[in-house]
């Protein structure tokens, strides 16, 4: 007998009987773990091309089955979830859409939304809703880095673009029941801000390492943690951030502003210790009100 679904769970909805996860790295292996903690009975299917994380995920029960590919499995699937890099997603589209029943969903965790839902538009069959989605967190590693509480806490965007509003609860019921905060938003809100939290960031962090490279052997061997926190989003591979940050379109926009505030800072810096004091002040209050400070003592 299976346990009693979570609290979350009962909150938001029950869970689907049978979900497909395609691709089992880091944020499909943890999605599947974090569905097997939420609720056992759920039937999982993954689907995996590499031989040895399909072989770690059925021995250590991450899914009930795990296949090489998508095939007639995902004929039984009442959502499928495309947890692959997102030149890969892109791909999977429609072959997934049409492996589905009618009345399934389809969705995804890719970190630029425009592109992707504008060619599930062309790709999804009729009788499958698409919903694209994007957990706003993760990180680097595969498979062995997967845990079953990653999505608790975090936040995940999904896009109300091209789908009803019953197939966007379900998906958005999905990411609540696993601990996530949902936020619903358009494909281009959403890719105009990630453009400036996330892409432009990444950018800058490759940027970064690139100059300090370039700076000397005294420059690397005076380099501390400041550097290292700095880039460390550089270390990102190019099929992760790099093919999600080269999809949106509101990447030169944000590139632009940064540019402006550069500028901005540079000349205060030089004008006067007044100016730059007023500036760099300006700038920690804007950090602050991003990622407020911790109370003293606590």
């Amino acid at each position: 007998m299976g346990r009693v679904p979570t609290e979350e769970a009962r909150a938001a909805g029950s869970l689907p009987r049978r979900v497909a996860v395609v691709g089992l790295g880091l944020m499909g292996a943890s999605l599947a773990r974090a569905l097997r903690a939420a609720e056992p009975a759920v039937h999982l299917l993954g689907v995996e091309p590499d031989a040895a994380v399909r072989g770690r995920a059925r021995r250590e029960g991450v899914a009930d089955d795990v296949a090489d590919a998508p095939g007639q499995g995902l004929g039984a699937c009442e959502l499928a979830v495309l947890c692959t890099p997102v030149a890969a997603i892109e791909e999977l589209l429609g072959p997934v859409s049409r492996l589905l029943p009618d009345g399934a969903v389809l969705t995804d965790v890719g970190g630029a939304k425009e592109r992707v839902l504008a060619r599930a538009a062309v790709e999804v069959r009729p009788g499958v809703a698409f919903v694209g989605a994007h957990p706003m967190f993760g990180g680097q590693g595969g498979y062995g880095n997967a845990r079953a509480d990653l999505w608790r806490d975090g936040t995940v965007a999904v896009c109300l673009d091209g789908a009803g509003e019953e197939a966007v609860a379900r998906v958005a019921a999905l990411h609540r029941a696993l601990g996530a905060q949902v936020l619903t938003c358009r494909a281009a809100e959403h890719d105009a801000a990630v453009a400036a939290v996330s892409h432009l960031p990444y950018l800058l962090a490759g940027a970064l390492a690139l100059h300090a490279r370039e700076a000397g052997p005294l420059a690397r061997a005076l380099a501390g943690p400041g550097l290292r926190d700095m880039t460390r989003l550089a270390a990102f591979a190019f099929d992760i951030q790099g093919e999600v940050s080269r999809r949106n379109a509101f990447l030169p926009g944000a590139a632009r502003r940064l540019e402006e505030h550069l500028s901005r800072l540079l000349r205060a810096v030089a004008d006067s210790p007044g100016s730059a004091r007023a500036a760099l002040e300006e700038a920690r209050a804007a950090r602050d009100e991003l990622y407020p400070p911790a109370p003293e003592g606590a």
